[in-house]
């Protein structure tokens, strides 16, 4: 739901393009994703990226949720809203405390990795 900031087009142009985005991803909305409140937990996939997020708190505005999204790139979680239809489906919060390790795991052992390689390297 991100829109193309171009510098030469004008704040209530982008405004505008922002209103509309939200407007078609309140459209796509499913009422099980109106539902999801503080405690829950989801899957969404974002260019190809697998993402977990937990809820931690209302959004700034409705159909917008407070949260905390983890995946390979960002292990340690990355707080931000999150508009409830990019939230592809609802997972336990068993399973996303499962993940959420394993993610940490395999960091920890890509970035160790990457520290041999490097040391081999000197």
């Amino acid at each position: 739901m991100l829109i193309e900031i171009d510098p030469d087009r004008s704040i209530v142009v982008i405004l505008r393009e922002q209103k509309r985005a939200e407007e078609a991803a309140d459209q796509r909305m499913q009422e099980w994703q109106e539902r999801i409140k503080t405690g829950g937990c989801f899957r969404r996939m974002a260019d190809g990226l697998e993402i977990y997020g937990e809820v931690i708190g209302d959004g700034w505005k409705e159909n917008w949720r407070r949260c905390r999204c983890y995946s390979f790139i960002c292990p340690e979680g990355e707080a931000g809203f999150v508009h409830v239809s990019q939230m592809d489906e609802l997972i336990s919060r068993e399973r996303f405390e499962a993940i959420r390790k394993k993610l940490g795991m395999a960091y920890k052992i890509a970035m160790s990795r990457v520290k041999e390689e490097s040391l081999a390297l000197v």
